[in-house]
């Protein structure tokens, strides 16, 4: 399998709402900490796109021209908790899908589920992520599908760093991934739009190397 995530053909327009909508934000200067404690020169905040309608219908169609071009056979949308739920409702309503979502470990209480909503094992699945960086959390997700017997035919995410760690664990655990838009194009697009200068650039794509 292709360690290398793949990215959707309307990754540019992508990249440009994200960036105009301030959902990522680039400071060469390492200015921003990340919950890991990684300094870095860049931070994702996928959130603000649940409150613009303009960007959210672009990032949704987005998705669905991805999955009913690679996915046909999908069954059920499912989101990562609790990123991926806003966006993975609506994609699933666009698509007349069922919706589920799957938390990273299964509740403490009540019926202790990881998954919730109706399902059956061996239903296709296609799971709906904000944003990948080392891939943990996401793989946490998948393991839950595929603990219910899940098939789980792709990972889509809107944004990831393509972190070469990522790409390691998901080969090593078979998962299919893809994204609406990565660093690389984020950063391309940020210097065509003036945002960073070519010593940004190039700060940028080190950052993403060294990971």
């Amino acid at each position: 399998m292709d360690s290398q995530h793949k990215i959707s053909s309307s990754s540019r327009i992508i990249a440009k709402n994200l960036l105009e909508l301030g959902a990522v934000q680039l400071d060469p200067g390492f200015g921003f900490i990340w919950a890991s404690g990684i300094k870095s020169p860049i931070y994702c905040d996928n959130r603000k796109i649940n409150s613009d309608v303009g960007v959210r219908k672009i990032v949704v169609q987005a998705f669905v021209d991805l999955i009913m071009n690679e996915f046909p056979n999908v069954e059920i949308i499912a989101g990562v908790a609790t990123g991926g739920i806003p966006l993975g409702i609506l994609i699933a309503d666009k698509m007349n899908l069922p919706f589920i979502y799957v938390r990273q470990a299964p509740k403490e209480h009540g019926l202790m589920k990881q998954v919730e909503g109706n399902y059956h094992p061996g239903n296709k699945i296609v799971l709906i992520e904000d944003l990948i960086s080392t891939g943990g959390s996401s793989l946490k997700a998948i393991e839950g599908l595929r603990e219910q017997k899940l098939d789980v035919l792709s990972l889509i995410s809107i944004m990831t760093y393509g972190f070469e760690v990522a790409a390691e664990l998901f080969e090593k655990e078979d998962v299919n991934q893809w994204s609406l838009c990565n660093l690389d194009t984020i950063v391309d697009v940020a210097y065509e739009m003036d945002k960073i200068s070519i010593n940004d650039k190039e700060v940028l794509l080190e950052f993403k190397n060294a990971h």
